[in-house]
């Protein structure tokens, strides 16, 4: 028994010390030495110069200037659309809300580089739109949809799937026998929701306006698709400037934009600490759908929900459908006229159609069993005991939700760009291995948030009981607590999965020969001419979005439980 228990412990101290380098040597040290190269040349310090060097380009401060405008219109637009979707599904009455429901979550299975591709594909210079358009106005230019108002279109029903799956759960915590006090009292609907329903919802709101700044902020898929020439943001300038060898400028804007993000986030949480707020019962009486009396109000709310949702199913629809047709007919008919598996068959049977998507699944397997395995050891540590340990353990897993991508790439880039010690004075850079490293290093936050609230939910008398019939902690770990928390490493291992096939920041930095990954295909064969390339692209776009649809389904059952009913007063 001594000789397992002192097994299990050198067990434990080695891939605790395994941990703390994968964080140092992955996430500090590249952080620290963006910090030194934007800042220092030789021990010097050198602010003053690089930002001179900054403030004399003029693509450098229309980039800022766009990113500026951009972030805070698409806040209010997503904002608008959000809660209006959400009323429409949790609030009000509306009919097809079946419908509806599938139309709005569109986004959850439909973004990144696939989602600009196809919002390109359907409203771009041959989009199928573009193409009715020139029918009723001849001299509409072909890119009247290029540019920051495509972008702002783009991302405005691309992040509203914060307010779906978010506000949604929220508005489910709201007591409905508050609501019908208030409206006995004689209080009017606009009333109710300001004073009764706002107050419960207001804290989710603030995080999902606070995720939409972060998204918006570094946006660079959407911007480098649908921009065109004439519209760059931050995100791009920074891969520029690094593709011009001035590592420099490029450490400097990306330390730049993470302050940035790292200072919304601290206002955020200071105006939501001054706020007051009410929270829902735990045991809330479920909402009933309010039913609009007013016949105008009602077919104007009807017609507008509508609209939104087939803005909404517009795009995937013709995706999904010119993926079965000939290449020959993507980009000169409105709807396919026949169809077929060929682009199916091209991608999947092999060779360098089939690289790409390859490169990808591998490289996002990987990223989660490194994400996994880091996090399902350490975060029964974090729960289970609170010291200086575990604190620092936390900060350094939620570190990649204050850093943006690019400025991990670039980090990670000046990091590993030369021999380095940590890794044996390999040069990773230019290797398969550095991607699903970086790959993995973003998707921390997001797993140990999955598994801390798994880990909790734990009832503590499984692991006495089992320690009291002498099992060892590798053996309730494996018997136990593993089968408890499965269902929830699952979830996050399929959200990261999903999330790497189309990942592009850290992709467009950190790619080679060797790892070349779908979004950076999706990305070339956009801007090729040939329509067998489009048609990979789609085929790519269906696939992507097939498995999406899995792990949101997944999602659905393991979360919001049952909706509302509905009010016939």
């Amino acid at each position: 028994m001594r000789g397992t228990f002192r097994l299990e412990q050198m067990a434990f101290l080695t891939a605790l010390g395994l941990l703390a380098w994968f964080l140092v040597t992955f996430l500090i040290m590249p952080l620290i030495t963006t910090f030194y190269t934007a800042f220092f040349d030789s021990g010097s310090l050198r602010i003053g110069e690089i930002t001179e060097d900054l403030s004399r380009s003029r693509r450098v401060k229309q980039a800022l200037l766009n990113t500026a405008w951009m972030t805070i219109a698409t806040t209010f637009t997503v904002g608008l659309v959000g809660i209006f979707q959400v009323a429409a599904l949790e609030y009000f009455h509306v009919r097809g809300r079946s419908f509806l429901k599938v139309a709005f979550a569109v986004p959850l299975v439909f973004g990144s580089v696939v989602a600009a591709t196809g919002y390109k594909f359907t409203y771009g210079p041959s989009g199928i739109v573009t193409q009715i358009l020139q029918g009723i106005v001849p001299d509409l230019p072909s890119d009247w949809f290029i540019g920051g108002h495509g972008v702002l279109y783009s991302q405005t029903f691309l992040l509203t799937s914060f307010y779906y799956l978010f506000l949604r759960a929220a508005m489910r915590r709201v007591d409905y026998s508050t609501v019908e006090a208030a409206r006995s009292m004689g209080a009017s609907e606009i009333h109710i929701l300001r004073r009764v329903v706002l107050p419960v919802i207001m804290p989710t709101l603030f995080a999902v306006m606070l995720l939409t700044i972060y998204t918006s902020t570094v946006s660079f898929a959407v911007p480098e698709i649908i921009g065109g020439r004439d519209f760059t943001m931050i995100s791009q300038i920074i891969l520029v400037l690094n593709a011009l060898n001035r590592p420099d400028m490029a450490a400097f804007l990306a330390l730049f934009l993470g302050f940035f993000i790292l200072s919304i986030i601290v206002l955020m949480q200071w105006i939501e600490a001054r706020g007051s707020y009410i929270g829902g019962a735990k045991t809330p009486v479920p909402i009933e759908l309010k039913r609009i009396k007013n016949p105008a109000a009602n077919v104007a709310f009807h017609g507008v929900t509508y609209l939104l949702a087939f803005i909404y199913v517009l795009p995937v629809a013709l995706v999904v459908a010119f993926s079965f047709a000939p290449a020959a007919s993507i980009g000169t008919e409105v709807f396919p006229s026949s169809f077929t598996l060929s682009n199916y068959i091209r991608v999947l049977s092999g060779g360098a159609a089939f690289e790409p998507f390859f490169n990808s699944m591998r490289m996002g397997l990987l990223a989660v069993l490194l994400g996994l395995s880091a996090t399902l050891f350490a975060v029964p540590i974090m729960v289970k005991h609170k010291n200086w340990m575990t604190r620092a353990l936390d900060i350094g897993f939620f570190l990649p939700w204050v850093v943006p991508s690019v400025l991990l790439a670039i980090g990670l880039i000046l990091t590993f760009d030369t021999p380095n010690l940590m890794v044996g004075r390999a040069v990773l850079l230019g290797s398969f291995i550095i991607l699903p490293i970086g790959y993995a290093i973003n998707a921390l936050p997001l797993m140990v948030r999955f598994l801390r609230a798994a880990f909790m939910g734990i009832d503590p008398s499984y692991d006495e009981a089992a320690r009291s019939m002498g099992a060892g902690g590798l053996y309730r770990f494996r018997r136990v607590t593993m089968p408890l928390v499965a269902p929830t490493a699952l979830l996050a291992g399929g959200y990261t999965f999903n999330e790497m096939l189309t990942e592009y920041p850290l992709s467009a930095f950190l790619y080679n020969v060797n790892n070349r990954p779908l979004s950076i295909a999706i990305l070339d064969s956009d801007k090729s001419t040939d329509p067998e390339q489009a048609a990979i692209t789609l085929v790519y776009a269906v696939l992507v979005m097939a498995f999406s649809l899995v792990v949101v389904l997944s999602a659905e059952r393991l979360s919001l439980g049952k909706g509302p009913k509905t009010n016939n007063v």
